[in-house]
C-alpha cells in the first residue's frame, strides 16, 4: 500500500510516567532515548540514503486540548514506544489511542517496554488487555540501559524504518513513471 503522506522524516514518539522532579533519574526516559539513539545511529551511518529520524515525547501543545494535541502527535509518528513500568492512567489512554490509530495506518507501529522486575515476571502486573502484545523488558545497570529481548525491539523498529523509506521511494518512482507516461 502506498501512502501519499509519507515525508522524509521518521518519528519515534514515547509515552511514559514522567519524573516528578528534574533531579531523579527516570529509567523509562533513559530506555526510550537509548533505543531511539540506537535506531538513529544505525541509519545515520548511511549518508547516501539520508534517513531523517527524530524522537519526541507525547505531550500536549499549547493552544489545543491535551487529547487533540496527543492524537496529532501520534498520527504524525511512525513508532510509538510505551513504557508500562508504572500503571499510569494517562500512559494507558495514550496506548489505547495509539493502538486504535495503528489499525488504519500501515506506517504506525506500537511497542511496549517495561523495566524488568525479578520479583514479578511477565505477564504478571500487566493489564490483561495488553498481555497479548510483545513487551520488551529492560534493565538499568549504572546508567546503561540493556534490553532483555535478544534485540527484538531494535530489529523491529529498524524494519519499520526500512519499510517506511522503501514505500517513500516507491511513491517517487511511481511519480516519475507517471510523468514519463504523460510526456508521450
Amino acid at each position: 500500500m502506498i501512502n501519499n503522506n509519507i515525508k522524509n522524516q521518521f518519528t519515534i514518539s514515547s509515552a511514559y510516567q514522567w519524573s516528578v522532579d528534574k533531579i531523579s533519574v527516570n529509567n523509562s526516559e533513559l530506555a526510550i532515548k537509548s533505543i531511539a539513539e540506537m535506531i538513529k545511529n544505525k541509519f545515520s551511518k548511511n549518508k547516501t540514503l539520508n534517513y531523517n529520524i527524530n524522537y519526541r515525547r507525547l505531550r500536549a501543545s499549547a493552544g489545543r486540548t491535551m487529547l487533540d494535541s496527543i492524537m496529532k502527535r501520534i498520527e504524525k509518528s511512525q513508532v510509538i514506544i510505551i513504557d508500562i513500568t508504572t500503571s499510569n492512567r494517562n500512559v494507558f489512554i495514550e496506548a489505547g489511542i495509539a493502538l486504535a490509530l495503528e489499525k488504519n495506518n500501515p506506517f504506525l507501529s506500537v511497542y511496549f517496554i517495561k523495566e524488568k522486575n525479578n520479583d514479578l515476571p511477565l505477564p504478571n502486573g500487566i493489564p490483561s488487555d495488553l498481555q497479548g502484545y510483545f513487551i520488551s523488558e529492560y534493565i538499568n545497570e549504572d546508567g546503561k540501559i540493556t534490553f532483555k529481548d535478544g534485540n527484538s525491539l531494535r530489529l523491529s523498529i529498524e524494519s519499520d524504518v526500512k519499510e517506511y523509506f522503501n514505500a517513500k521511494e516507491q511513491i517517487f518512482n511511481q511519480i516519475d513513471e507517471l510523468n514519463e507516461d504523460n510526456e508521450k
